[in-house]
Formats: structure tokens, sequence, C-alpha cells
């Protein structure tokens, strides 16, 4: 078939139940260019999804001037949540693009393309290279494990400062939350969780065990632990970093109330020098 129709807009290539819970689009943008030298009227944009992760998705109707690109955005793909959070395994799929024309005789594809991608298991983050700030979905302070951690954590605080309570920030004073910190990993480090071994990168999509699994398996990688021990730090109310370095990942927790303006980091020196002697903005835990 001669496509008179083509496309341009680059497709999400791996796609995940946390990017659905985090309305991350598979397209932002799709571009029809008209490479015939007659006007084509009444063009529609249609995707379909194969498996059925997302529903079929259909454009309103627009007329194509012979190679001028025209552009539909946004373009709102429903995902199918309950489908991403069922994947237990990954699993390849695609999506068909057409450019449509409808007429009373019935309907022609002026085009169709056919691309690519990967439905992630649900627990699965799709790496450093593709989107790596969405690992910060899989730190979940609301989950029961983790509340069952701040109960024993609570302890360890009564022990040492006569008051159980987590107060986040609510003191200003950076050794307070240094003592809350200390009592979360004394509590974590007393679940005897074992250390296992991580892939040899995190370049490629990586399964993160939830805390329920890290706490009953008794074991977990370095971002596991990370994950979790993050996920306790928030729900005591405090500011929690995820640090991911070659090969390895640690936490981090801001020692007053303050984040930094992008979710996402990559000038190492904006975390050391808040680290620096003197300074005592942020601390780096090694989990």
């Amino acid at each position: 078939m001669e496509n008179l129709v083509s496309f341009g807009g680059a497709v999400t290539a791996r796609i995940n139940f946390a990017m659905q819970q985090n309305y991350v689009p598979v397209f932002r943008s799709i571009i029809l260019t008209n490479n015939s030298d007659k006007t084509l009227k009444g063009v529609f944009l249609r995707l379909a999804f194969e498996p059925e992760f997302a529903l079929e998705y259909e454009s309103g109707a627009i007329d194509l001037q012979p190679a001028v690109p025209s552009e539909i955005s946004p373009v709102e793909i429903v995902l199918k949540p309950d489908y991403l959070f069922s994947l237990t395994e990954k699993i390849a799929g695609y999506v068909r693009i057409e450019a449509v024309q409808r007429t009373p005789e019935g309907e022609t594809i002026l085009g169709r393309e056919v691309r690519s991608l990967e439905l992630l298991a649900y627990d699965q983050w799709t790496g450093v290279n593709f989107m790596p700030e969405t690992v910060a979905a899989f730190i979940t302070p609301n989950h029961p494990a983790v509340q069952g951690v701040l109960s024993k954590a609570s302890l360890f605080l009564q022990k040492w400062c006569g008051d159980p309570a987590f107060t986040g920030y609510q003191t200003r004073n950076p050794n307070i939350v240094k003592q809350q910190m200390g009592a979360v990993y004394a509590a974590l480090q007393q679940e005897n969780i074992a250390y296992t071994v991580p892939p040899a990168s995190f370049e490629e999509a990586q399964r993160i065990r939830l805390p329920d699994v890290v706490l009953e398996g008794k074991c977990g990688t370095c971002l596991d632990m990370a994950v979790l021990y993050c996920a306790c730090l928030e729900a005591a109310g405090l500011n929690s970093l995820l640090v991911v370095t070659e090969g390895h990942a640690m936490a981090g927790c801001w020692l007053e109330e303050d984040t930094f303006s992008d979710s996402l980091q990559y000038d190492g020196t904006a975390l050391t020098k808040r680290m620096a002697s003197g300074i005592d903005e942020i601390s780096v835990i090694e989990c």
C-alpha cells in the first residue's frame, strides 16, 4: 500500500503501570504529512494497540495540504490500569497508526505505520536510560508494611529521646531529623534483611520489590532497600531522595524542609555541595 500520508512523533518505548498512574503520555503529539500533490480532506488519525492495553483512539477530521506537516496534540490515549497491573512479565506489543479518510462509499486508509513497544511488569522500573524519575512511583509511604516499620521505629525514638512521635520538620532541628532517620534505620536493621546482588547495571528495566515483599522475603537489592527506606522516611513526614550511581543505589533525606526544584537531578554537585561540612542540608545513607 502506498502511503499518501506519513507520520512523525515519538512513541513511548516502554510502558508500565507506574507510568499510567502518573499520566505519562504514550504520544505527546503526532505529525501527519501529506505526501501527495493534492489536498486530502476529512482525514482523521486512528490508533489501535496490540495487546489491547489501551482504548482505540480516533482524532477529529482535518484537511491535509500537500507537503505541509499537521500536528495533532494532545493525543489522549486511555491506558487500561487493570491490564497493566496484571502483567507479571515483560511482553512485546505494538501500536498501529493509520490516517483514514471516510466517504459515502466507505473508508480509505491513506497511510499506515506499525511501531513496536514494550509492556513492563507492574513492578518493573524503566531504568536510568528512559524516564528514570518514574522510580519515585515505587516509593509507597502509605503501604501497610511501611506503617509497621514506623511502629517499631517509634520504640527506638522513645528509648533515645523519651518521645516516640515522628515530628518531621516541626522542630526545625536537623539533629531531630537525624534521630528520626536513625530510628527508621534501626527498625529496618532489626528485620535482618539480606542483600542480594543487583543486575550489572541499571540501564535496562529492573524489577523493584515492594515493601511487603522485602520485609517478608528478608532480602533485597540496594535499590529495593533504598526504595523501602525512602518510603519509611516519607511516611514519617521527611523529604527523601533516591541516589543512583553506576550499578548502585542509596537513599537520602533533607535535614530541613526543602526539595530540589526538579524531580530529576543529573548534576552530582547539586547533592554533594549540600552534604558538605558546615552545610548539612542533606544526608545520604547506605542501605
